[in-house]
């Protein structure tokens, strides 16, 4: 039975379903999203802007819990690895941690330079920033390069389990695989 900690070779279920919500709740947002950040704001998609930044603030909690989960948690022992295979899972795991936070950091700013307020279920929250357009308009084309971004990021990291899990033959993928 799995155990909601980590052991030396296999996360818990907590770091599981964290990973794995985080990976449903980036897909969900950007199917979502219509790919460019004023289409969102006209009449015709409120219900879906509504629901896109609801999915953005939930995916927000979800790595702040992450992250402090990081801290208290221990990881499997680490895998000999090459150093250059080493050294991009590092980085790759900082840019999708650190794309994980500016995307909703640029939403939100970009909404406000905007003048708009962030909408989340049940109430808004009004600009706390004076309106400036263009760098809203920047700010919001930032924001979705970066959600181009993590995906193209994703899939390297996917494309690197499937790697291990094919080639090497490793327990990587398994490590992290729901039921596992």
């Amino acid at each position: 039975m799995i155990g909601l900690r980590s052991n030396s070779s296999r996360h818990g279920a907590g770091a599981k379903v964290l990973h794995w919500l985080t990976v449903i709740l980036v897909l969900a947002a950007y199917v979502l999203s219509t790919g460019d950040g004023y289409s969102l704001y006209s009449a015709a998609a409120d219900g879906l802007r509504r629901v896109h930044e609801a999915l953005g603030v939930v995916l927000f909690i979800v790595v702040v819990l992450r992250l402090l989960w990081r801290l208290i948690e221990t990881t499997p022992a680490k895998r000999p690895m090459l150093p250059w295979m080493a050294a991009a899972a590092k980085l790759v795991h900082f840019a999708l941690y650190a794309l994980l936070i500016a995307i909703p950091a640029t939403a939100v700013l970009g909404t406000w330079l905007e003048g708009i307020p962030v909408t989340l279920p049940g109430f808004d929250i009004a600009p706390l920033i004076a309106k400036a357009h263009g760098l809203g308009q920047l700010i919001m084309e930032i924001h979705t390069t970066l959600g181009n971004a993590i995906l193209w990021i994703a899939a390297v990291h996917t494309a690197a389990a499937l790697f291990h899990h094919f080639y090497l033959r490793d327990d990587v993928l398994r490590s992290m695989t729901p039921g596992a």
